[in-house]
């Protein structure tokens, strides 16, 4: 996951609980809504009662009007009735099931007040007008009105209960549902923290402190610390670089110390030839002509053994010297067998000496290479020098070419030299090609690092396999010359 994914999934984590709490809101503020809009409703229904009980006084109104001697007053007391009937229905379509008896008992006292209106406009028509007005208030003042104010007062009071108490307990249900959900959002927040706090430290803080220790180590020196990126992101792309950096610096380092120490070899070998070869040509040459003088056969041996050892002397001063001063890289198209057998030329007594088989296996055809003839022969033999001296005792001297193709576009040709020998320990496998490295107490730790110096100038690779007790093979791949195509490429074999 990359870098910016990481921040944008941390963001998220921490603006969720802030989602949720204003999820939470909206949803308390609806239901609230909801509460109000109920108890406005009820409200309503409760003022619905009000133009009831005022179309009822109205119609009480009406009769006391008539008897004070309005005759209009009774011909206005059926649309009394008409408005009574009207508000009387709304109010009661509102009402609950358990209230409707509440309704009844209006509508049986608003019955009660259209009869006795009958009774007094009758009364009064007929010219008892002081009975009139005692039925009126014995029946209207006396009796109706009580009763009315008692149901009256029974309708608010359950009004205020279904209005402002179950609103107040509504509110209180939605306050104990608020307070259970931000309780569970706070925990959630906790959560979701402690986990961004992990993903962040994990992802984000600990790779940039290993990279931060990584840097302070290699910036004190310590080039061979080992930098390895945990992660795929951007850090760990950092890291990578900063790794691929520390090895090319760590390879700047080596060539640069090993540049001062071929400075310091060709200071001494030119000393060394200066001072050595002469003397030791003149002692060579006194050896030999001692030789042609002496009759004893064990002073002939003796002679013989300087000759021998400072011929093995001026062999390590020759090496010294082309490792230190190498002459300059002139590349010739040539056959690779041809190489070969240039290099095995030199070899063929030291074969039949250590009882060595020498198998060749050539592919039928091979491109030509573009390499100094003199360098790469002189790399092939100190590859079968190194592979013989393995050999003291005898066995078995591969050697194999090929093509084989390097990659999209480059094509070359592998020559594989494979011995029998007893093997070279993994420790010291990579050091092998290092300058000065010897395992012989009488090398000079110079072949193999001029076989390779001389492999890579040609654009070539050298690389070594080897188990102990199972034998070395040294693979040699070399591109082939331009115009020059391998054909298709086959498996490689190293020991």
């Amino acid at each position: 996951m990359s870098l910016q994914r990481k921040l944008l999934l941390g963001f998220a984590l921490m603006v969720l609980p802030t989602l949720l709490v204003g999820v939470q809101a909206i949803r308390t503020n609806a239901l609230e809504g909801g509460t109000l809009e109920g108890l406005r409703q009820r409200l309503a229904h409760s003022r619905t009662y009000a133009d009831v009980e005022d179309a009822m006084f109205n119609q009480t109104q009406v009769v006391w009007r008539y008897l004070s001697g309005d005759p209009a007053a009774k011909k206005e007391f059926p649309l009394t009735e008409q408005v009574v009937d009207y508000w009387l229905d709304r109010w009661a379509a509102g009402l609950p099931p358990d209230a409707l008896k509440f309704a009844d008992g209006v509508r049986a006292i608003e019955g009660d007040i259209r009869t006795v209106a009958a009774r007094v406009f009758k009364l009064y028509d007929s010219g008892q007008r002081e009975a009139a007005y005692l039925t009126a208030r014995h029946e209207l003042v006396e009796r109706l009105q009580p009763a009315l104010a008692v149901v009256n007062r029974e309708i608010y009071r359950q009004a205020r209960e279904l209005s402002v108490q179950r609103a107040v307990a509504e509110v209180q249900t939605i306050v104990e549902a608020q307070r259970r959900v931000l309780w569970s959002i706070i925990v959630l927040a906790l959560v979701v923290g402690l986990v961004a706090s992990w993903l962040i430290s994990r992802s984000l803080a600990r790779p940039i402190s290993e990279l931060r220790q990584a840097m302070a180590v290699v910036g004190a020196g310590d080039l061979d610390h080992a930098i390895e990126p945990r992660s795929r992101d951007e850090i760990g792309d950092l890291a990578r670089s900063f790794a691929q950096m520390t090895e090319r610096l760590r390879q700047s380092r080596a060539q640069l110390v090993q540049s001062e120490k071929l400075a310091s070899i060709g200071q001494m070998a030119a000393a060394v030839a200066h001072g050595l070869r002469n003397p030791l040509a003149s002692l060579r040459a006194a050896a030999q002509l001692a030789q042609h003088r002496v009759e004893a056969p064990a002073a002939r041996e003796q002679l013989g053994a300087i000759v021998e050892q400072v011929d093995r002397l001026d062999l390590r001063i020759a090496h010294l010297l082309t490792f230190s001063r190498p002459a300059p890289f002139r590349p010739l198209r040539e056959s690779v067998r041809a190489l070969v057998e240039g290099a095995l030329s030199g070899f063929s007594e030291l074969l039949r000496q250590r009882r060595v088989e020498l198998a060749m296996n050539h592919a039928a055809a091979l491109p030509e290479i573009r390499v100094d003839p003199m360098r790469l022969e002189q790399a092939l033999t100190e590859i079968v020098s190194n592979a013989l001296d393995a050999m003291p005792d005898g066995g078995r001297l591969e050697i194999a070419t090929r093509p084989e193709g390097a990659g999209v576009g480059a094509n070359g040709v592998v020559i594989e030299i494979s011995d029998s020998g007893g093997g070279i320990p993994s420790e010291i496998l990579p050091t092998v090609c290092e300058p000065f490295f010897t395992t012989r107490p009488e090398g000079t730790g110079l072949g193999l690092a001029i076989a390779k110096r001389y492999v890579e100038e040609a654009g070539g690779r050298l690389e070594i396999a080897s188990a102990v007790g199972r034998g070395t093979a040294v693979r040699v791949w070399l591109p082939v010359a331009s115009g020059d195509r391998a054909p298709a490429p086959a498996a490689p074999s190293l020991a």
